[in-house]
């Protein structure tokens, strides 16, 4: 059976702050035993914050085409 997927790629023109507060959300609320495998893939501005953030955490990232 495959590993079931979920990826949130959001359209947010907000700050930087408030893109590494929902990373940060996202993880508290998973905590460390993921049901499946889970990916956020934030728009390009912020891809380099993100992959500090997700370090360790288990999240994977992905981005947003064009």
């Amino acid at each position: 059976m495959r590993t079931k997927l979920v990826a949130g790629n959001w359209k947010m023109n907000g700050t930087r702050a408030q893109a590494r507060e929902l990373i940060d959300g996202i993880a508290s609320g998973l905590g460390d035993s993921l049901p499946c495998d889970v990916a956020v893939c934030p728009a390009y501005v912020y891809l380099a914050e993100a992959a500090g953030a997700l370090a360790g955490t288990g999240i994977d990232l992905g981005g947003q085409s064009i």
